[in-house]
């Protein structure tokens, strides 16, 4: 059967560097040509085409970076030359990430016009002083106007928020996740605050929330989006119903995609063979316990977890033949790992410690 494929496209610049990113990105330079970028992007494609005869395209995303940076105008040349290279799915999901102080109303428009049908918003925070410590450019005002603007312009609209601040309480983190779902969301994204090597932050010696107050902040925000009818779908993302990301869960379910661009990543299927893409070129082929391992790591952070069956489509290893048998034994006792004929997932409590627990599975730790 021949799979959909999905579109990864990388825009690697940013208008300032966020203290607490280690991303692949650099600061915007002064002067660039968005044309030239666009017709590198569908030249990177056309190096893919032999190997995606009879697929259509059921996602792109534009990340970064910063893609809304681009002119609506340069997303819609590259939408189209996508679409003159390769069938695109009726309702293909069509992504961009932005910031709020980026855009305007008109801006806005133009890039739903340009084939745009889901907006993610890097809000991050919803108050000033937060929004200060992160290093975010956009005042609060900016934040909630662009809110306001997503949810009437796009048909999918989500937003980005970073918890675990230092000394961050659960009542003022409610009343940030209040104002946002004021806006009738139905998809948001919550992100540990994580302090990695090679940041401003870490040269800074900043720490985040201790571990095991982020872990009940995080158990509070759980319940609690599930009371106003969001549901956990994947660890860091909650939806309702029907409004789950359509590309993400392409990542989490070893689905297909190719990556455009430098500092992109992907995986496909082809010919029998996993390839991994990087920087908008086939970079190596996977061998089946590597792809096996990969997709036990991407597959228990969505709460439907791993199907047995779809794993071995995917890389050809048996489930349970893969994981530690006597780990997988272990966490079900334990509570953390729920298993049956159709495949394996976390329980709530299993979610706490996912790190741990694919570990577990994998090898001996």
């Amino acid at each position: 059967m021949v799979k959909d494929i999905s579109i990864y496209i990388h825009f690697p610049y940013c208008r300032s560097r966020c203290p607490y990113c280690d991303f692949f990105r650099a600061l915007k330079p002064k002067v660039f040509d968005e044309r030239e970028l666009a017709e590198r992007y569908l030249a990177d494609l056309d190096g893919f085409l032999p190997y995606l005869a009879g697929r259509d395209v059921k996602s792109v995303f534009f990340g970064g970076g910063t893609p809304s940076i681009l002119s609506p105008s340069v997303v819609g040349q590259v939408l189209d030359g996508i679409a003159e290279r390769l069938p695109v799915c009726s309702g293909a999901e069509i992504s961009l990430e932005a910031n709020p102080n980026t855009f305007e109303r008109e801006k806005f428009l133009a890039f739903r016009k340009a084939g745009i049908n889901r907006l993610s918003l890097g809000v991050q925070a919803l108050n000033a002083a937060d929004l200060k410590f992160l290093g975010r450019t956009h005042s609060l005002e900016e934040a909630l106007q662009a809110m306001e603007l997503g949810v009437a312009a796009f048909p999918k609209f989500s937003v980005d928020l970073i918890y675990a601040r230092p000394h961050q309480r659960w009542e003022d983190w409610q009343k940030e996740i209040d104002l946002a779902l004021s806006f009738g969301l139905k998809h948001i994204s919550l992100y540990q605050l994580t302090i990695e090597d090679g940041t401003v932050f870490a040269r800074k010696n900043i720490t985040g929330l201790d571990e095991e107050l982020a872990a009940s902040l995080y158990e509070q925000t759980v319940f609690y989006l599930r009371s106003r009818g969001l549901e956990r779908y994947e660890v860091s993302n909650f939806a309702a119903s029907g409004s789950e990301s359509v590309h993400n869960l392409v990542y989490w379910q070893g689905g297909d995609y190719i990556g455009l661009g430098d500092g992109a990543h992907g995986r496909f299927s082809a010919g029998g063979k996993i390839f991994a893409t990087v920087d908008g070129r086939i970079a190596e082929e996977l061998i089946s316990a590597e792809r096996a391992e990969e997709l036990l790591l991407m597959g228990l952070r969505i709460k439907r977890g791993i199907n047995a069956a779809a794993f071995k489509q995917a890389c050809g290893a048996d489930l349970f033949t893969f994981v530690n048998r006597a780990a997988m034994d272990m966490l079900v006792r334990q509570g953390l790992l729920a298993v049956d004929n159709e495949g394996i997932r976390l329980t709530d409590t299993g979610f706490l410690l996912l790190d741990e627990i694919v570990c577990r599975l994998v090898s001996d730790c």
